[in-house]
Formats: C-alpha cells, structure tokens, sequence
C-alpha cells in the first residue's frame, strides 16, 4: 500500500464509523455499555501507555537527514 491512499482510506472509513455509531444510537443500541463494564483504572493506565508507545513509533519512523 503507498503512503497516500492510507490517508484516503482513514479519511473513507473513520466518517462513515461515526456515522454508523450515531445510527446505531438512534436506533436504541447503546454501543457504550461495553466501554462502561472496563474499569476506570484500565483507560487511566493504558491510554497514557498507548500515547507514548504512538509517539515514539512516530519518532523511529521519522527519517534522519544525516
């Protein structure tokens, strides 16, 4: 895959998600009953985790004028 149709696809596929979200919300399907059942503690300890994990594979991929 090149590198422009990855942004293409992110920016096909994360609308029509949200979109389907709503939806789905609308419709009485209550999607965030699933995120309630996960302790706070977990999103406290592995979103700053995955962050920084994000960060620095985008630090090692950033190319080096050397």
């Amino acid at each position: 895959m090149n590198r422009e149709a990855l942004p293409l696809l992110v920016g096909i596929v994360v609308p029509i998600l949200f979109v389907a979200l709503i939806v789905l919300y609308i419709s009485g399907y209550d999607i965030t009953i699933y995120l309630r059942k996960i302790d706070l503690i977990y999103y406290v300890v592995l979103i700053p985790f995955g962050l920084g994990l994000l960060a620095a594979l985008l630090w090692f991929r950033k190319p080096r004028d050397s």
